[in-house]
């Protein structure tokens, strides 16, 4: 199923969450990053999905078979963007090193069409990009998101910045195509994930590191209707406390035709996947789709 990855049950604890929360705020990043390895441990021998997901994408970018080390290294990296999370949404930015790059096609399609689609996907950190826009005021921006998955952090975060949790515009309900609309006629940009289909919905077939992929067409048919353009960014962690952010153009106006709505979807869902395995080549580490993304093991 393409939407699989809905079904991983949400393995957080809420008295854990809050007590990692506590002492990032009041120990710091350093100290707090002592505790890393031993979640990772516990991630990499509690959970053969994610073993085995990893396994098949470091085959595919590299040829090779991936050890132990590789992919607990992996995992580490990702509890290290989750634990800095907490640090982008309390606006602590002087932990890190936060280097931007082709900023000027962010910058241009602002100053020409005053507001965009960001889309971005599951490689590296959303948060990064977002905590940033919201504290320099550089892009008024709300943001598309199921709060219902990994409910118990989305929570624990949005307490601890109530203009960021105030962003966000909730998937799946019946009023979400009208909060949408009332956001860019207001002057928002929207930011959305579009590398996970998230249930029924229309889907699109394409190719990354050589194999097939579904995404969702919803991202590419939103904005083709409100006739924004759309930029790629990526928030990839580097390691350390370094964080390169990147912009890519999509398209700065998606036309689709509806005598050929399919091809032309897949086309530009094509240059997405282009443009994302591009960037995994950078920095592959930051890959945080812990699932069975080419459905190799159904």
């Amino acid at each position: 199923m393409s939407d699989k990855w809905l079904g991983q049950q949400e393995r957080s604890n809420l008295f854990f969450i809050k007590l990692i929360c506590a002492m990032a705020s009041k120990m710091g990043r350093r100290f707090t990053r002592i505790l890393l390895p031993l979640i990772t441990l516990y991630f990499f021998f509690t959970s053969r999905t994610t073993r085995q997901s990893l396994g098949s994408y470091w085959l595919r970018v590299t040829g090779k078979k991936a050890g132990a080390w590789k992919l607990f290294k992996h995992i580490h990296w990702f509890a290290t963007t989750v634990l800095d999370r907490v640090f982008f949404v309390t606006e602590q930015f002087e932990y890190f090193d936060i280097r931007l790059h082709n900023l000027d096609i962010m910058d241009d399609m602002i100053e020409k069409h005053g507001k965009c689609i960001m889309l971005g996907s599951h490689l590296g950190s959303f948060e990064v990009l977002r905590a940033l826009v919201v504290k320099n005021r550089h892009v008024a921006l709300k943001i598309l998101m199921q709060r219902g998955h990994n409910e118990m952090v989305t929570s624990v975060l949005d307490s601890l910045n109530v203009d960021i949790a105030n962003t966000v515009i909730n998937l799946g309900e019946e009023d979400t195509v009208f909060n949408i609309q009332e956001a860019v006629d207001n002057g928002f940009s929207i930011g959305m994930l579009g590398d996970r289909c998230i249930g029924n919905e229309r889907l699109v077939h394409s190719a990354l590191l050589g194999g097939e992929v579904v995404l969702p067409a919803g991202p590419i048919l939103l904005a083709s209707i409100l006739k924004l353009p759309v930029v790629m960014f990526y928030g990839l962690y580097r390691g350390g406390n370094r964080y390169d952010i990147y912009f890519d153009l999509l398209d700065e106006q998606i036309s689709i035709d509806r005598n050929q709505r399919e091809q032309d979807v897949e086309k530009i869902a094509d240059r997405y996947m282009a443009s994302l395995e591009k960037h995994i080549r950078i920095e592959p580490a930051n890959w945080f789709n812990f699932y069975d993304y080419w459905h190799e093991h159904d």
